[in-house]
């Protein structure tokens, strides 16, 4: 017996699927009857469409025109576990507390939105470790959430950890499914065929997609949807470029914070009165951290439970013992206070450099003194 509760869409995908591959197979009506212990006309409405197969007849169709079974499997279980819309993930991590400048790049990102439902929009945001990609992309997803109805997936692309390396895109793949699918209980081992059933499973719905920490183009285009109405934002420490040149991506480089940006992310983390009343000593904290929003919220929440300690000697703290050339120019984070969270400025900058090829290192170097020379 079918079963009764349907999933329109996904069944037509299944019977299409069922046809094709009894079509490839060269296999007759009667020769797959023999095959499936199936009746002739039961199989001519399992490949029209106009009856779902039991589970155990998809299972026999496929091995007897040597299909891939996980995936037919999977779109049968699709179809029995009721509409998608039934599934609305909200993956969002919580906003940053007190986000303070990026006027532009949200003005950006705004403009990316895709308000007439035809085209799927994409953007990469790079930049160095610190400089805050994902609290503005969080950040402006949280703005535009609404906007999405059908929901918002989150996927930390681990791009940059060291320890346990870049998510592999079919384990991605299967995050993703798996939050629109939960009753799934099988998966196709293919990454392709984990693409397309991604991509069926967000077919036809608005949804925001936040891609986090990427390491490579092949990692995120893999994860894309196919379908217009949704937005993509991704974070990387690299460019993307093949995600702009191929896919449609829009680039925005994050630079560091300008000073008086710096200041108010201060105050808002580590309270106004207590900033405004040591306007110089914030001026020489904010050049120590090199304007990077992540230094400078390390350096505020050492403030917050710390009352007693003024901003002037928490900056002769940092500055006191640092050679002359790094002084003010964001040298400081190997003497930021110690902090549990493992992407603490003097954790996060290593991984990068030691990340990096010899030449590119060795590049790097050249150019971090070229720059201590310069402000000399």
């Amino acid at each position: 017996m079918s079963p009764a509760v349907v999933n329109g869409i996904h069944a037509r995908m299944l019977a299409a699927e069922l046809s094709l591959l009894k079509a490839a197979s060269g296999l007759g009506l009667v020769q797959l009857a023999g095959h499936t212990h199936c009746s002739k006309s039961s199989l001519q409405r399992y490949l029209s469409g106009k009856l779902l197969p039991p589970r155990q007849a998809v299972e026999a169709i496929s091995k007897a025109c040597r299909g891939d079974t996980a995936r037919l499997v999977a779109l049968w279980e699709l179809a029995v576990a009721g509409p998608p819309e039934r599934r609305r993930p909200a993956q969002l991590p919580h906003d940053v507390p007190g986000f303070t400048g990026r006027s532009a790049e949200l003005a950006r990102l705004a403009d990316l939105m895709p308000d007439s439902g035809n085209a799927i929009a994409i953007a990469v945001i790079d930049g160095v470790a610190g400089v805050g990609k994902s609290a503005l992309a969080v950040h402006f997803a949280h703005r535009v959430a609404g906007r999405f109805p059908d929901g918002q997936l989150h996927l930390d692309l681990r791009g940059s950890d060291a320890e346990r390396g870049p998510l592999p895109p079919a384990e991605a793949l299967a995050q993703l499914v798996r939050a629109l699918a939960p009753d799934l209980r099988r998966l196709p081992g293919d990454v392709g065929e984990r693409a397309a059933l991604f991509r069926s499973l967000i077919g036809g719905r608005r949804m925001l997609v936040l891609l986090d920490d990427a390491a490579a183009t092949d990692q995120v285009r893999a994860l894309l949807p196919g379908n217009p109405g949704c937005l993509v934002l991704v974070t990387s420490r690299h460019r993307l470029g093949g995600l702009v040149a191929r896919d449609g991506a829009h680039h925005i480089a994050l630079s560091t914070l300008t000073a008086a940006e710096s200041a108010d992310l201060l105050a808002a983390a580590a309270g106004a009165e207590r900033i405004a009343a040591e306007p110089r000593a914030v001026a020489g904290m904010t050049r120590l951290c090199g304007y990077l929003p992540l230094a400078l919220r390390i350096l505020a929440e050492h403030l917050v439970v710390n009352p007693s300690l003024t901003m002037k000697d928490l900056v002769s703290d940092l500055d006191g013992d640092l050679p002359a050339e790094h002084r003010t120019t964001g040298g400081a984070q190997d003497r930021l206070p110690a902090r549990e969270d493992a992407a603490a400025v003097r954790t996060v900058f290593p991984r990068s450099y030691r990340a990096l090829p010899p030449p590119a290192a060795r590049a790097f170097r050249l150019l971090g003194r070229q720059g201590c020379l310069e402000r000399r």
